[in-house]
């Protein structure tokens, strides 16, 4: 028995090491570019660059289990804990932003009025139908909050618009502590008390390590990939035959009893359309947020003392092109040679008015480093690379197209879907996908 996995990067990586591991399927892999995707670990001169996700919170049990069980856990590199600082950039300059939620009231960043506004959200009656990130936001906590906490948030790790990204496919545990509780705080003051969460559950995990690995995320799928039959070549069609199916690529056909998807939703629906229009065409609607990750690299000597955090986001009002700094060096110190530095900055973003991507982005992150940072030292080395389609936007269809995508499954015994598009855009989530996928597989 055969199985083909379509996609290589961490969603099909890992289900077909799953698959290969705990099934009695053969599996092959297919990816028309670079395997790991996104994901892609360069080492260029004295710095090590990562061209997708920075690295992965360790409150994930699947991902953890994962390391463990394929024996890559002495590669693992935690954050460092002394840099562990991170701020917003709001009314012209970089303010803190504190873990605990009752040091916000402190941090500068809300205005009286807004801290007013925040101390009536238990009184504030809950809905419990699906709304905007930002109509939820605004109901619940105020403008302000959405602005200067939320919004940045949404900006830097989803790289989204909150004005259209849905609240229970974004922040789903969230919008369940509303309709269980009828307010955010009365919610979380039950939980702590009850212990039954962390009180980090619904502010995901900002106190959770981060974690990475020595040699970077493509390491990872690069071991887990090592003993897997892969080729290159990219998948156009998909035909059922009388057992299993049969897979038809620019350069080969492939036979197969079971597939599993698992690529960008856009490129699945281009598969599809001759199998099943409409599902196709619900695919194609979701949108995909275009981003550049520049990186440029500094004598260290000459940086000044913020570059001693993990970095900053933006408040919404004050974003221009550029959505989230990451100091690298701070936050995993090997990124570099010791009298180096990284600096890693998002730059895009379903927020842009324009595609920035026309302009030169070295200068867009020079001039916003001395804009937001202080930091006037010339880089020294630098290094780009561009996602005209970078991460994937739960809109409020999201679970019209989880839907669909499950009742195709159905229909369409032996084909399966994963990926970031469908069950969460995290390193975390595409792993845990994958051990859900087994479990329909096996």
């Amino acid at each position: 028995m055969r199985a083909i996995v379509v996609g290589g990067g961490i969603s099909g990586v890992s289900a077909a090491y799953l698959i290969k591991k705990y099934t009695p399927y053969d599996v092959l892999l297919i990816e028309k570019s670079n395997f790991g995707g996104k994901a892609q670990s360069i080492r260029k001169e004295s710095y090590l660059i990562e061209t997708g996700p920075n690295g992965f919170l360790e409150n994930k049990k699947e991902t953890i289990k994962l390391i463990e069980e394929s024996g890559f856990e002495n590669s693992i590199i935690e954050s460092n804990d002394e840099a562990r600082r991170r701020f917003i950039f709001s009314d012209g300059r970089l303010k803190e932003i504190s873990s605990n939620p009752l040091k916000l009231f402190s941090s500068g960043l809300l205005r009286k009025k807004s801290i007013l506004n925040i101390l009536k959200e238990p009184f504030i009656k809950p809905i419990i139908e699906d709304e905007t990130v930002e109509n939820f936001v605004k109901r619940r906590l105020g403008e302000d909050f959405l602005n200067k906490i939320i919004g940045p948030m949404v900006c830097g790790v989803f790289a989204g618009d909150p004005a259209i990204m849905s609240m229970e496919s974004n922040f789903k545990r969230i919008k369940e502590i509303e309709k269980e509780h009828g307010s955010l705080i009365k919610g979380l003051i039950n939980l702590m008390r009850n212990k039954k969460a962390k009180a980090s559950s619904a502010s995901g995990g900002f106190d959770s390590k981060l974690l990475s690995f020595k040699d970077g995320i493509s390491s990872f799928i690069e071991h887990l990939n090592k003993d897997i039959d892969k080729t290159n070549d990219e998948i156009i069609s998909i035909k059922s035959e009388s057992k299993g199916y049969t897979l038809f690529g620019k350069k080969s056909e492939y036979k197969s009893d079971i597939v599993i998807f698992a690529v960008e939703s856009y490129s699945l629906a281009n598969i599809l359309k001759n199998t099943d229009l409409e599902t196709s065409k619900l695919l194609n609607q979701i949108p995909y947020a275009p981003m550049a990750v520049v990186a440029l690299g500094f004598n260290k000597n000459k940086l000044p003392d913020i570059v001693n955090s993990f970095g900053y986001l933006f408040a919404l009002d004050e974003i221009r092109d550029v959505i989230g700094v990451l100091f690298d060096s701070s936050i995993f110190p090997f990124r570099s040679t010791e009298d180096k530095f990284l600096i890693r900055l998002m730059v895009g973003g379903a927020l842009a008015k324009e595609s920035p991507f026309k302009k030169n982005l070295f200068q867009i992150a020079t001039e916003e480093l001395q804009r937001s940072a202080k930091i006037f030292a010339p880089f020294e080395f630098s290094y780009k690379v561009i996602h005209k389609k970078a991460i994937p936007i739960y809109t409020m269809q999201h679970k019209e197209i989880i839907e669909t995508t499950k009742a195709f499954e159905l229909k369409h015994k032996g084909i399966f879907i994963t990926g970031n598009a469908f069950y969460g855009i995290s390193f975390n989530d595409c792993i845990k996908s994958a051990y859900n996928l087994l479990k329909k597989i096996k």
